[in-house]
């Protein structure tokens, strides 16, 4: 069976779920193809092992990446004239909006070359737009889309539902990561019984027991993960771990790890509150590093909350 995975933007350090996902397939013996709008971060020093365990990168085309702008018009010029030619009544749909028209700065020459048992988008927004690719391409096997977080809120509250109104009509199934994101989407018009819940899977062999001991005086060592957005609460943390300082009397530490568009204000609280003797930043780390970081910690914490924006987990 071969399973194209349409992603928005690959590989990235905060979405190793995707690599896991990929990997887990072709262990069970799933050609899988991985279909990227962008191209992640050329460090890859902090990126799962198993991304190059699997050689992902051979796997991997990239649609928005194409350096000859001319080369790219040419891929899917022929598929564009004969929609416009040779069947009229694809004329009005084409010309209904100029999104369609985006697409020919594209490399969809990979997409168009090959085809697939199964197409899955991950993350709604990526699944609108393929809905464009695949029309454009003529792709008639069935594409599914799963939703992670702020595809499920924050874009709908800011572009407004209507962006998904293809995506709704096209994708075969949808997938959420909990019964509110699936309550969320029925409300904004999805079907009820086209959403299954399925939450990300955690392989536990991965997470090696160890029992966790403190000597009376001793450290208590606190650990929490994440992207620097105002959705996974690490100013909540910040300001509780300030309180807990001034009054409590056990020593502790807490060691953050992640990095992100608030990492100036972020680091900014953890000075205005005196707390950077409790706090240290560990920046991005690949999932490898964090899990053997976590053998020496005796709390993970995840704050996470909604943001201003509408954008949740």
């Amino acid at each position: 069976m071969k399973v194209a995975f349409v992603i928005d933007v690959f590989p990235r350090i905060s979405e190793t779920f995707i690599i896991d996902q990929a990997c887990d397939l072709i262990d069970r013996g799933i050609d899988v193809y991985i279909y990227a709008l962008n191209r992640g971060n050329n460090d890859k020093n902090n990126i799962s092992k198993r991304y190059f365990d699997y050689d992902l990168e051979n796997r991997t085309s990239y649609l928005n990446a194409h350096n000859n702008k001319f080369s790219r018009i040419l891929s899917i010029l022929p598929r564009f004239l004969e929609l416009l030619f040779l069947k009229p009544s694809s004329v009005p749909k084409l010309l209904s909006s100029l999104k369609y028209f985006k697409l020919l700065s594209w490399n969809l020459r990979p997409l168009l070359n090959n085809r697939h048992d199964i197409y899955h988008c991950h993350f709604g927004t990526v699944g609108a737009q393929f809905v464009m690719i695949r029309k454009v391409l003529g792709i008639k096997e069935k594409f599914i889309t799963t939703f992670y977080g702020q595809d499920a809120s924050m874009a709908i509250k800011r572009y407004g539902v209507g962006m998904y109104r293809e995506l709704i009509k096209e994708s075969s199934k949808f997938f959420v990561m909990s019964e509110d994101m699936r309550q969320r989407l029925v409300a904004n018009g999805f079907p009820y019984d086209q959403i299954k819940v399925h939450p990300i899977g955690i392989d536990v062999e991965k997470y090696s027991y160890t029992e966790r001991k403190i000597d009376l005086g001793g450290q208590v060592n606190i650990v929490s993960v994440g992207r620097f957005v105002e959705k996974k609460g690490f100013e909540d943390l910040i300001r509780a771990l300030a309180i807990v300082k001034e009054k409590g009397a056990r020593k502790f530490k807490c060691y953050i790890v992640g990095d992100g568009p608030l990492r100036e204000r972020i680091s900014s609280l953890v000075k205005s509150l005196k707390v950077d003797d409790v706090i240290e930043f560990m920046g991005f780390m690949s999932i490898d590093k964090i899990l053997n970081l976590f053998k020496d910690m005796h709390f993970f914490i995840q704050p996470s909350k909604t943001a201003k924006d509408g954008d949740m987990e």
